[in-house]
């Protein structure tokens, strides 16, 4: 093993971090050698042994100091990167069909703590959230490019993360000519957006499977509602499938891109400007109905304490959807916050389903989709969380 600095473990984080668990708090930290320099590659060791336990990043400025990248004897090189997005790809074969669009790397589920890259056709859109990834840019970045086969790469590692961790934000060309239109297909829709534009690393695919699920539902002629839409990937599907949709965000810009999109596919989605209950109370008042609905606000719960705020948004955004679904229709309520459980969107869904004097069937729960592991050490892995409901 490749000689590196030691950080030392307190005794109750050793049982944690000794079972693949990625990330050490600064609690969880003894002592470390003197001059690490941020994001370098540490061995970790605990109390009472001069065994290395794991090998992974060091920022002693970072909000999570420590971040694991293996629980075996090797160099963290390009051979290591390789063999990661290698692994990363073998994962994902044959399991995401009917698209050309997939997550590559999910970060820590994959074995590449702070690194989400997004391909779409031949391009691919990375983000590198942390010290340790930062400082192996050129080595991970290779490791993309020689595994993915993509032609053109952009950089979005503009997030809060990079700040946490003593940061610049950057965003560009990683290589080749990356498109100002990435176009790419979900099914028989053909999509497209701006990578400087876009939030994150382009458009959201951690929903295709719910997206395709909702369409199951549509009836030709009858209404869809998609709430907190930004570009609209639920109501293309159910335009597409003849539903009269209707959207609702308040980024007139990706409302914008939602309406270009929808030309472009020959379907016509109707679109609304503003605050999502807002909008929901006016469609109330104007007596308007839906045979299917989808809630999908963004993150809102960034910590344990919004949960209890957040569970009334989306108590008070079901019961106004359950005032307007029909009777036999359908609600997808969703959540991207790792903090709100399944059992905080069936007690926001209960409150909301007596306030709007209804009741309605669980029909299911669904989870994130198989390009976006959910690894069993790792649960802040698992963050997207969706109830199926159909009204009574």
């Amino acid at each position: 093993m490749k000689k590196s600095p030691t950080v030392t473990l307190q005794p109750q984080a050793v049982r944690r971090i000794a079972g693949r668990y990625p990330f050490g708090h600064s609690g969880d930290i003894a002592r470390a050698d003197d001059g690490i320099q941020p994001g370098e590659v540490v061995n970790v060791k605990g109390p009472d042994s001069s065994k290395v336990i794991a090998r992974g990043y060091f920022n002693p400025q970072g909000a999570t100091p420590l971040r694991l990248l293996t629980w075996q004897d090797e160099d963290i090189d390009l051979k290591f990167y390789r063999a990661r997005v290698k692994a990363a790809l073998a994962r994902r074969a044959g399991r995401i069909v009917n698209t050309d669009a997939m997550r590559v790397l999910h970060a820590e589920a994959d074995g590449m703590p702070g690194v989400i890259a997004d391909q779409f056709a031949g391009t691919l859109g990375v983000q590198l959230r942390n010290a340790g990834v930062e400082r192996h840019r050129d080595l991970i970045v290779r490791a993309l490019r020689e595994e993915t086969g993509a032609t053109s790469a952009y950089e979005r590692s503009d997030t809060g993360e990079r700040r946490k961790e003593g940061l610049e934000l950057v965003t560009g060309t990683l290589w080749g000519d990356v498109p100002e239109r990435v176009e790419f297909f979900e099914d028989d829709l053909k999509l497209h957006f701006n990578p400087m534009d876009a939030q994150k690393t382009g458009f959201f695919l951690d929903q295709r499977d719910n997206r395709r699920l909702m369409r199951t539902f549509v009836q030709p002629g009858a209404g869809f509602l998609d709430v907190y839409s930004y570009t609209g990937g639920f109501s293309l599907h159910a335009a597409k499938a003849g539903a009269k949709a209707v959207a609702i965000d308040k980024d007139s810009v990706a409302l914008g891109a939602l309406e270009g999109a929808a030309r472009g596919n020959g379907v016509q989605v109707g679109v609304r400007w503003g605050d999502a209950i807002e909008q929901l109370d006016a469609l109330v008042k104007e007596k308007r109905t839906f045979g299917a609905i989808v809630l999908d606000p963004p993150t809102l719960a960034k910590r344990r304490d919004d949960v209890p705020r957040t569970k009334r948004i989306f108590t008070d955004g079901a019961a106004r959807a359950l005032r307007m679904l029909d009777s036999g229709g359908h609600l997808l309520i969703s959540t991207c916050a790792h903090y709100i459980r399944v059992d905080d969107l069936l007690d926001a869904a209960r409150v909301a389903a007596a306030e709007a004097n209804t009741d309605a069937e669980v029909q299911g729960v669904t989870y994130q989709p198989a390009d976006h592991p959910h690894l069993l050490s790792v649960p802040e892995s698992l963050y997207l969380k969706s109830v199926l409901l159909r009204k009574a």
